[in-house]
């Protein structure tokens, strides 16, 4: 997930061009800030949470206590490392507080003459330790599978042969196991580790998010997975060499549905020039591989599609076919609001129908405004069209009830909330939203909502104790956010009704908006209704609209709001402890994705 610096130079000369040189600052100066907080603040973290004596006392208790010891086969594939580094990796797993492991060592034909003399050496002192001279140079995925053959655990776990692994990963992975019998793929949290020996940029993951992992190999290290399902898909592919970590993962996922994240750093991946966490100039051939695994997925898909790479190596944007040519039903409540803006009067629902349908390049559609009698005269003159319908509510104004009136009357096999107060700005939006919202596990899609001046208005909804948060409110555009976050599909608990995108099958099935919620959080509302039921909700970046936001009403919460949200989500909250799409390690007070 690195950024190189060719992409960094057309963000700069796209804000430069777009902002002007405040803007280009600002932004320069928000992004050198953010990282230098978080790099201080990561240092104070690791002291924070460094396993003690005391720690490995409890954990050698609650090892006694347990009612299984899984083994764990640790896959290591060897080619001419240096004598330290491979001599650390090893060391790594020989510290573990959990002992029920081996370490199966391939070494792929080295010429390093201290490779074979280090792992001789370890063999004698250590029985744990398996390894394998191969005779002829196979590649990583080749090496992997020899040491795959003489593995004996019930689960692998895969290490580099530079890098190390935390004092209780094995620990930590058992121990799950313990509580999950039936999980058969593992991920962790992970750092990069230094030739001194100093940790930085950590990696805090999201529970399973599948439309993240389409978008780059996130989980990445530590991975554990199931030995069975291993030798059932076939181990490693040498045609993937590069990133046969992430077309493994990519076909373990279609075998099981039983993932689980582990919100701890358990791996401690090694920042030298040969490494690929030194940067996207170290391995270029990865991301050729990466891309020929997620084709190889789609191929295997009943959502068939295409790849297409970004400016970022290592971040891909999976397209989906879309299946046939469904109706969208677009829903917009209005009044017929105008606002002033610098350019002069805008009638709010007038510009937003003029968006949809002079910019949109998918033209199977329909619009059904819903007003309370109250859109002037010459608009509704000025707004007719052949595919618009106008449904009347005379209701004081409740923002769920005449979504629902509309979804009523709607003949599309989707819906679409808008809010009167958009206006499209990326021609394929409705494309990169149905392309989502057809797949059966996917509930609502959202979009990414930008206020004028280019700053982030909605590009996820988290929950943090209780209350809806938009992630990086107010950050420019261009800013990618964690971990590219903010530039991929990506899965949250919630999105915004401002643009919102569900089957009406699954709308249905939910019974629609609440109407208790008459204008703040029935969209959060709906969306936490539909993960509960099992449906996953995303975000999509590539559908993007302008969001004059509440200019057709006033801003703020009423008055028992959240409480009311919070009263009838309460439990659930609970249940879930945190929102599985951030981490437990990050700061609760702001959604940006801080460590405090």
């Amino acid at each position: 997930m690195q950024i190189n610096t060719n992409s960094k130079i057309q963000k700069i000369q796209r804000l430069y061009q777009r902002r002007g040189i405040l803007r280009l600052l600002s932004f320069i100066y928000q992004i050198a800030t953010s990282r230098l907080k978080n790099k201080i603040a990561y240092q104070k973290w690791i002291k924070k949470n460094t396993f003690t004596q005391q720690d490995i006392t409890s954990a050698n208790q609650q090892i006694k206590g347990w009612q299984l010891h899984p083994k764990f086969s640790i896959i290591m594939p060897v080619y001419n490392v240096e004598a330290k580094w491979l001599e650390k990796a090893i060391e790594s797993v020989r510290n573990q507080i959990y002992t029920n492991w081996e370490l199966c060592i391939a070494d792929d034909a080295s010429t390093y003459p201290h490779i074979r003399s280090i792992l001789t050496n370890y063999s004698k002192h250590e029985p744990r330790i398996k390894f394998i001279f191969r005779t002829e140079n196979g590649h990583i995925s080749a090496a992997s599978n020899s040491a795959l053959e003489v593995a004996t655990g019930e689960y692998i776990v895969l290490l580099d042969h530079d890098d190390e692994l935390s004092i209780d990963a094995l620990f930590e992975n058992a121990k799950l196991i313990n509580q999950h019998p039936e999980v058969d793929f593992i991920y962790s949290d992970e750092d990069k580790i230094d030739g001194n020996g100093s940790r930085f940029s950590p990696c805090f993951k999201p529970d399973w998010s599948p439309e993240y992992f389409y978008s780059c190999m996130y989980t990445c290290h530590l991975g554990v997975y199931r030995t069975s399902i291993i030798r059932e898909i076939g181990g490693f592919r040498s045609e993937y060499d590069g990133s046969q970590d992430y077309d493994l993962v990519l076909r373990v996922i279609e075998k099981t549905k039983n993932i689980y994240h582990i919100p701890k750093i358990l791996y401690h991946w090694r920042s030298i020039s040969v490494s690929a966490a030194s940067g996207s100039q170290a391995k270029p051939w990865a991301y050729t591989a990466g891309r020929k695994a997620l084709e190889s997925m789609l191929e295997r898909s009943q959502y068939p599609g295409r790849v297409e790479e970004t400016i970022n190596p290592g971040i891909y944007r999976v397209r989906r076919d879309i299946i046939g040519n469904p109706l969208v039903s677009i829903i917009i409540p209005s009044a017929g609001t105008t606002i002033e803006t610098p350019s002069g009067s805008l009638c709010l629902l007038e510009n937003c129908i003029r968006s949809i349908q002079q910019v949109s390049t998918y033209r199977n559609f329909e619009i059904i405004v819903v007003d309370g009698y109250d859109i002037p005269k010459e608009i509704l003159e000025r707004i007719n069209a052949s595919n618009l319908e106008l449904v009347r509510c005379a209701e004081p104004f409740n923002f769920s009830m005449r979504i629902n009136k509309g979804a009523a009357k709607a003949k599309g096999e989707f819906l679409l909330l808008l809010n009167d107060d958009t206006e499209v700005i990326t021609p394929d939006w409705l494309e990169s939203m149905l392309e989502l919202a057809q797949q059966i596990e996917i509930g609502a899609v959202g979009a990414k909502l930008l206020f004028p001046d280019g700053r982030i208005q909605h590009t996820g909804v988290l929950i943090l104790e209780g209350n809806p948060c938009h992630a990086f409110y107010g950050f420019d555009n261009e800013f990618s956010g964690y971990y590219c976050s903010n530039i991929v599909n990506r899965n949250y608990l919630a999105v915004t009704a401002a643009c919102l995108m569900m089957r009406k099958e699954i709308f249905h099935q939910l019974q629609g908006l609440d109407e208790q919620f008459p204008l703040n959080y029935n969209d959060v509302d709906l969306c936490l209704r539909a993960y509960q039921a099992g449906y996953r909700n995303v975000v999509t970046p590539y559908a993007q609209l302008i969001h004059y936001e509440s200019a057709s009403r006033q801003k703020g919460l009423r008055p028992g709001e959240w409480y009311q949200l919070n009263n009838k989500w309460k439990n659930y909250f609970e249940s879930l402890e945190i929102d599985p799409y951030y981490n437990q390690n990050l700061s609760l007070k702001t959604a940006n994705f801080e460590l405090f």
